[in-house]
Protein backbone atom coordinates (compact mmCIF):
# COMPACT_ATOMS: atom_id res chain seq x y z
CA UNK A 1 0.00 0.00 0.00
CA UNK A 2 2.58 2.46 0.91
CA UNK A 3 4.49 1.73 -2.51
CA UNK A 4 1.09 2.15 -4.44
CA UNK A 5 0.58 5.80 -2.18
CA UNK A 6 4.20 6.69 -3.00
CA UNK A 7 4.29 5.98 -6.71
CA UNK A 8 1.14 7.90 -7.25
CA UNK A 9 2.07 11.04 -5.54
CA UNK A 10 5.15 11.34 -6.83
CA UNK A 11 3.88 10.80 -10.23
CA UNK A 12 1.16 13.12 -9.49
CA UNK A 13 3.49 15.65 -7.71
CA UNK A 14 5.50 16.61 -11.03
CA UNK A 15 1.79 17.82 -12.47
CA UNK A 16 1.37 19.99 -9.16
CA UNK A 17 4.39 21.27 -9.32
CA UNK A 18 3.84 22.41 -13.31
CA UNK A 19 0.56 24.06 -12.54
CA UNK A 20 1.77 26.14 -9.45
CA UNK A 21 4.55 27.06 -11.69
CA UNK A 22 2.40 28.25 -14.47
CA UNK A 23 -0.24 30.19 -12.05
CA UNK A 24 3.16 32.11 -10.32
CA UNK A 25 4.06 33.28 -13.70
CA UNK A 26 0.26 34.27 -14.66
CA UNK A 27 0.06 36.40 -11.62
CA UNK A 28 3.89 37.11 -12.14
CA UNK A 29 2.78 39.02 -15.86
CA UNK A 30 -0.52 40.65 -14.51
CA UNK A 31 1.11 42.23 -11.60
CA UNK A 32 3.72 43.60 -13.81
CA UNK A 33 0.91 44.45 -16.37
CA UNK A 34 -1.42 46.12 -14.12
CA UNK A 35 1.86 48.16 -12.43
CA UNK A 36 3.06 49.12 -16.04
CA UNK A 37 0.21 50.44 -16.95
CA UNK A 38 -0.95 51.95 -13.99
CA UNK A 39 -4.00 50.23 -13.98
CA UNK A 40 -6.10 49.96 -10.66
CA UNK A 41 -8.36 47.23 -11.51
CA UNK A 42 -8.47 44.40 -9.24
CA UNK A 43 -8.23 41.07 -11.14
CA UNK A 44 -9.47 37.48 -9.87
CA UNK A 45 -7.62 34.55 -9.42
CA UNK A 46 -9.46 31.56 -7.98
CA UNK A 47 -11.18 28.05 -8.44
CA UNK A 48 -8.52 27.39 -11.25
CA UNK A 49 -6.98 24.31 -8.49
CA UNK A 50 -10.59 23.16 -8.42
CA UNK A 51 -10.63 22.36 -12.05
CA UNK A 52 -7.03 21.28 -11.87
CA UNK A 53 -8.03 18.09 -9.20
CA UNK A 54 -11.14 17.56 -11.62
CA UNK A 55 -8.57 16.87 -14.74
CA UNK A 56 -6.11 15.19 -12.80
CA UNK A 57 -9.29 13.07 -11.60
CA UNK A 58 -10.36 12.11 -14.93
CA UNK A 59 -6.93 11.55 -15.84
CA UNK A 60 -5.36 8.86 -13.07
CA UNK A 61 -7.46 5.77 -13.27
CA UNK A 62 -6.60 3.92 -16.38
CA UNK A 63 -2.40 4.05 -16.46
CA UNK A 64 -2.35 3.16 -12.83
CA UNK A 65 -4.99 0.54 -13.41
CA UNK A 66 -2.89 -1.28 -15.90
CA UNK A 67 0.51 -0.77 -13.86
CA UNK A 68 -0.92 -2.26 -10.58
CA UNK A 69 -3.14 -4.80 -11.82
CA UNK A 70 -0.04 -6.29 -14.01
CA UNK A 71 1.87 -6.25 -10.92
CA UNK A 72 -0.77 -8.44 -9.06
CA UNK A 73 -2.65 -5.61 -7.14
CA UNK A 74 -6.05 -5.78 -5.84
CA UNK A 75 -8.95 -3.88 -6.87
CA UNK A 76 -9.65 -3.01 -3.38
CA UNK A 77 -5.56 -1.94 -2.58
CA UNK A 78 -5.74 0.31 -6.05
CA UNK A 79 -8.49 1.88 -4.90
CA UNK A 80 -7.64 2.79 -1.45
CA UNK A 81 -4.12 3.82 -3.02
CA UNK A 82 -6.28 6.25 -5.00
CA UNK A 83 -8.74 8.07 -2.58
CA UNK A 84 -5.40 8.33 -0.49
CA UNK A 85 -3.49 9.43 -2.65
CA UNK A 86 -6.02 12.14 -3.40
CA UNK A 87 -6.31 12.51 0.53
CA UNK A 88 -2.60 13.62 0.38
CA UNK A 89 -2.77 15.83 -2.84
CA UNK A 90 -5.84 18.13 -1.52
CA UNK A 91 -4.59 18.55 1.32
CA UNK A 92 -1.33 20.31 -0.38
CA UNK A 93 -3.49 21.90 -2.25
CA UNK A 94 -5.65 23.35 0.34
CA UNK A 95 -3.04 24.64 2.28
CA UNK A 96 -1.02 26.12 -0.78
CA UNK A 97 -4.45 27.92 -1.83
CA UNK A 98 -5.24 29.21 1.54
CA UNK A 99 -1.65 30.37 2.13
CA UNK A 100 -2.11 32.37 -1.65
CA UNK A 101 -5.18 33.99 -0.25
CA UNK A 102 -3.67 35.48 2.76
CA UNK A 103 -0.42 36.51 1.33
CA UNK A 104 -2.61 38.58 -1.13
CA UNK A 105 -4.17 39.73 1.55
CA UNK A 106 -1.55 40.77 2.93
CA UNK A 107 0.18 42.92 -0.02
CA UNK A 108 -0.84 46.28 0.07
CA UNK A 109 -1.99 47.94 -2.67
CA UNK A 110 -2.39 44.21 -4.74
CA UNK A 111 -4.53 44.77 -7.84
CA UNK A 112 -4.65 40.49 -7.50
CA UNK A 113 -7.30 38.80 -5.52
CA UNK A 114 -7.39 35.58 -4.75
CA UNK A 115 -10.62 33.91 -4.24
CA UNK A 116 -11.86 30.50 -2.53
CA UNK A 117 -15.33 29.22 -1.60
CA UNK A 118 -15.10 29.93 1.80
CA UNK A 119 -13.77 33.57 1.01
CA UNK A 120 -16.30 34.16 -1.38
CA UNK A 121 -19.23 31.91 0.29
CA UNK A 122 -19.01 32.94 3.91
CA UNK A 123 -17.50 36.13 3.36
CA UNK A 124 -19.52 38.06 6.72
CA UNK A 125 -18.81 34.79 8.53
CA UNK A 126 -14.92 34.67 8.02
CA UNK A 127 -14.63 38.36 8.66
CA UNK A 128 -16.36 38.33 11.90
CA UNK A 129 -14.41 35.03 13.30
CA UNK A 130 -10.97 34.67 14.99
CA UNK A 131 -7.89 34.06 12.75
CA UNK A 132 -7.65 30.62 14.04
CA UNK A 133 -10.97 29.86 13.59
CA UNK A 134 -10.93 31.49 10.11
CA UNK A 135 -7.71 29.89 8.99
CA UNK A 136 -9.12 26.31 10.27
CA UNK A 137 -12.39 26.72 8.26
CA UNK A 138 -10.52 27.99 5.27
CA UNK A 139 -8.38 24.99 5.25
CA UNK A 140 -11.14 22.80 6.28
CA UNK A 141 -13.47 23.65 3.31
CA UNK A 142 -10.88 24.03 0.58
CA UNK A 143 -9.36 20.12 2.08
CA UNK A 144 -13.02 19.16 1.07
CA UNK A 145 -13.80 20.52 -1.85
CA UNK A 146 -10.67 19.82 -3.83
CA UNK A 147 -11.24 15.97 -2.67
CA UNK A 148 -14.38 16.30 -4.05
CA UNK A 149 -13.61 17.80 -7.37
CA UNK A 150 -11.22 15.22 -7.55
CA UNK A 151 -13.13 12.37 -6.56
CA UNK A 152 -15.67 13.34 -9.43
CA UNK A 153 -13.28 13.17 -12.00
CA UNK A 154 -11.70 9.69 -10.65
CA UNK A 155 -15.61 8.05 -11.14
CA UNK A 156 -16.09 9.81 -14.40
CA UNK A 157 -12.64 8.15 -16.00
CA UNK A 158 -13.93 4.77 -14.34
CA UNK A 159 -16.78 5.45 -16.28
CA UNK A 160 -15.18 6.29 -19.54
CA UNK A 161 -13.11 3.26 -18.67
CA UNK A 162 -15.79 0.84 -18.41
CA UNK A 163 -18.17 1.68 -21.09
CA UNK A 164 -18.23 0.60 -24.70
CA UNK A 165 -17.21 2.37 -27.61
CA UNK A 166 -20.41 4.35 -27.87
CA UNK A 167 -20.64 5.34 -24.61
CA UNK A 168 -17.04 6.44 -24.78
CA UNK A 169 -18.34 8.62 -27.40
CA UNK A 170 -20.77 10.13 -25.09
CA UNK A 171 -18.79 10.93 -22.16
CA UNK A 172 -15.92 12.96 -24.68
CA UNK A 173 -18.55 14.86 -26.14
CA UNK A 174 -21.50 15.01 -23.93
CA UNK A 175 -19.50 16.39 -20.89
CA UNK A 176 -17.87 19.75 -22.20
CA UNK A 177 -21.02 20.21 -23.96
CA UNK A 178 -22.88 19.71 -20.54
CA UNK A 179 -20.71 22.34 -19.47
CA UNK A 180 -20.27 24.58 -22.59
CA UNK A 181 -23.31 24.63 -23.41
CA UNK A 182 -25.58 22.86 -21.22
CA UNK A 183 -25.62 25.11 -18.54
CA UNK A 184 -25.90 28.33 -20.35
CA UNK A 185 -28.88 26.94 -21.98
CA UNK A 186 -30.49 26.33 -18.91
CA UNK A 187 -29.90 29.65 -17.46
CA UNK A 188 -31.89 30.96 -20.26
CA UNK A 189 -33.84 28.98 -21.41
CA UNK A 190 -35.02 27.66 -17.90
CA UNK A 191 -34.09 30.87 -15.42
CA UNK A 192 -36.50 29.46 -12.47
CA UNK A 193 -34.69 26.23 -13.24
CA UNK A 194 -31.69 27.22 -12.66
CA UNK A 195 -32.75 30.10 -9.74
CA UNK A 196 -34.14 27.04 -7.60
CA UNK A 197 -30.89 24.79 -8.27
CA UNK A 198 -28.39 27.43 -7.62
CA UNK A 199 -30.74 28.15 -4.47
CA UNK A 200 -30.81 24.80 -3.08
CA UNK A 201 -26.66 24.10 -3.51
CA UNK A 202 -26.44 27.61 -1.57
CA UNK A 203 -28.69 25.76 1.04
CA UNK A 204 -26.90 22.96 1.51
CA UNK A 205 -23.59 24.73 1.30
CA UNK A 206 -25.07 27.10 3.88
CA UNK A 207 -25.06 30.29 2.37
CA UNK A 208 -28.19 32.51 3.76
CA UNK A 209 -28.71 36.54 1.88
CA UNK A 210 -29.94 37.24 4.98
CA UNK A 211 -26.87 36.09 7.47
CA UNK A 212 -23.33 35.64 7.34
CA UNK A 213 -23.89 32.38 6.14
CA UNK A 214 -23.03 28.66 8.11
CA UNK A 215 -19.46 27.04 6.63
CA UNK A 216 -20.18 23.87 9.14
CA UNK A 217 -22.80 23.13 7.20
CA UNK A 218 -21.15 23.43 4.05
CA UNK A 219 -18.21 20.93 5.44
CA UNK A 220 -21.10 18.59 6.33
CA UNK A 221 -22.74 18.52 2.57
CA UNK A 222 -19.22 18.44 1.10
CA UNK A 223 -18.59 15.32 3.06
CA UNK A 224 -21.44 13.68 2.68
CA UNK A 225 -21.10 13.90 -1.48
CA UNK A 226 -17.46 13.24 -1.02
CA UNK A 227 -18.51 9.82 0.68
CA UNK A 228 -21.39 9.56 -1.24
CA UNK A 229 -18.90 9.88 -5.23
CA UNK A 230 -15.93 7.58 -3.28
CA UNK A 231 -18.78 4.62 -2.45
CA UNK A 232 -19.79 4.85 -6.22
CA UNK A 233 -16.52 4.87 -7.69
CA UNK A 234 -15.37 1.63 -5.45
CA UNK A 235 -18.06 -0.14 -6.43
CA UNK A 236 -17.54 0.70 -10.10
CA UNK A 237 -13.76 -0.18 -9.53
CA UNK A 238 -14.99 -3.54 -8.24
CA UNK A 239 -16.21 -4.42 -11.52
CA UNK A 240 -13.50 -3.25 -13.78
CA UNK A 241 -11.74 -5.57 -16.23
CA UNK A 242 -8.29 -5.46 -18.20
Amino acid sequence: MKKILKYQCFDLAKALVVYYLVIILIIALAVVGLNVTGSTKRGGLGFSSEFFCFIVGLCMFREYFYLFMQNSVSRKKIFAGACMCLVVLSAVMSIMDVLALHVFEALPGSNITYMTLSSTLYYGYMTSAGPVLRLLIELVITFLLMYAFFVVGYLISICFYRSPKSGKIGIAVGLPLLVVGGIPVLMVAFPEVFARLMSLFLFCMGYSDTSNGNPFIGMVSLTVFSLVITGISYRAVKGAQI
